[in-house]
């Protein structure tokens, strides 16, 4: 670590035409931030400036386009003990990108610390959410000084602004989803394969329904289950402690390699069902779980499968679409007959996840909002 802070990787302190600050330490694990980043780079010089504790390898993104902010693991510990690291991560973002600042700069500022790092740099900003929850000074911030508001629905706009604040703002509607496929994989399978193949693509942790998933794979022995994401220690004892045989088996398969952004709509093709549970718990009156629209949903669309899924607000394209089965119960009789179910119909499910991948097509969706930071320069 530098001996002024936070080190950050990257080269060159020139001013840049867009921001990015992104306050967590997932970058690499974002689907929106990838995306967008990627398509402001058409259009603009731009750079990302995101968090990076080491939780997960970031080190994989361009440095072209990502300029990283090292904090040791165990600093990152100690700050979230005695509750620091959020202040923390607002003034290292700023600092961090003050270098990149120019007058015509465009800021897009995501979640709340983004938008307070903006906030200290002096600078009004276009304000993305990608999380939702209550922040106590964030509305009076989107009230003062946003330039816009990006987001993925309506019911998470009302949540987080209320009608009034939002009313008064250009707001655009990105949803966590990849572009559409120029050819559409519909209808994969003529007839249901005889050993289904069933994907689960994030975080692997029984928040993220990790039990539910096991438990359909054990009750369903004529299928396997592949868990490709961010792995935990708490999945990873639990699969090691209750669900040894499906490992030794390999029914249950761990991926251990990292899937980049532009190649996951080719490595989902190879499976047949996506999962997309959550187990919340004492979350359950958490909104922003309630109406999370899941990036492993819209990846699944991408490549026509049909998905299973909480019945969730976030996750109702997988109904709207007839894009899959949303299920009110985990237990593992009613996911074995939502799986029998799609699998005897597979065509019909296929094709409607086709249908939702067109509907939420990334490159139509944020195109509106680059043609509005074309013709918008910061506010002075």
């Amino acid at each position: 670590m530098a001996a002024g802070g936070p080190s950050a990787s990257g080269e060159g302190a020139t001013p840049v035409d867009v921001l990015l600050l992104f306050p967590d330490d997932w970058a690499a694990y974002s689907p929106t931030l990838l995306r967008l980043t990627q398509r402001l780079s058409r259009s603009f010089k731009v750079r990302a400036h995101i968090m990076d504790t080491g939780r997960v390898d970031n080190s994989l993104l361009d440095p072209a386009l990502f300029r990283r902010i090292e904090v040791p693991a165990r600093m990152a510990k100690l700050l979230k003990m005695l509750r620091l690291y959020r202040p923390f991560r607002t003034l290292a973002l700023a600092r961090s990108a003050r270098r990149e600042l120019a007058p015509s700069t465009r800021i897009i500022a995501i979640d709340a610390d983004g938008a307070a790092a903006s906030r200290l740099l002096g600078s009004d900003f276009h304000f993305l959410s990608l999380e939702v929850g209550r922040h106590p000074v964030l509305r009076r911030l989107i009230d003062r000084h946003a330039l816009s508001v990006t987001i993925q629905s309506p019911e998470r706009l009302d949540y987080l602004l209320g009608d009034q604040l939002a009313s008064r703002l250009p707001v655009f509607y990105i949803q966590n989803a990849p572009d559409a496929p120029a050819t559409v994989p519909v209808a994969r399978h003529v007839a249901a394969p005889a050993h289904p193949r069933l994907i689960y693509l994030g975080h692997v942790m029984p928040l993220h329904g990790l039990v539910p998933m096991l438990e359909l794979l054990r009750a369903w022995p004529e299928a396997s289950l592949t868990l490709q994401g961010i792995q935990t220690r708490q999945g990873l004892d639990l699969m090691h402690g209750r669900y040894q045989d499906l490992l030794d088996a390999n029914r249950l398969i761990i991926g251990k390699d990292y899937v980049p952004e532009e190649a996951i709509t080719t490595f989902l093709s190879g499976f047949d069902i996506g999962l997309c549970f959550y187990e919340l718990g004492k979350h359950q009156a958490d909104f922003n779980y309630q109406s999370s629209p899941a990036g492993k949903m819209f990846n699944y669309f991408a490549a026509g499968l049909p998905v299973i899924a909480s019945d969730l607000i976030g996750l109702r394209p997988v109904s709207l679409h007839h894009a899959g089965i949303q299920v009110q119960s985990h237990d593992a009789r009613t996911l074995l007959a939502a799986g029998h179910a799609i699998m005897a119909n597979y065509a019909t499910y296929s094709e409607g996840a086709s249908r939702a991948a067109i509907h939420y097509d990334f490159q139509s969706s944020a195109e509106r909002l680059l043609a509005f930071l074309r013709a918008n320069a910061v506010r002075p």
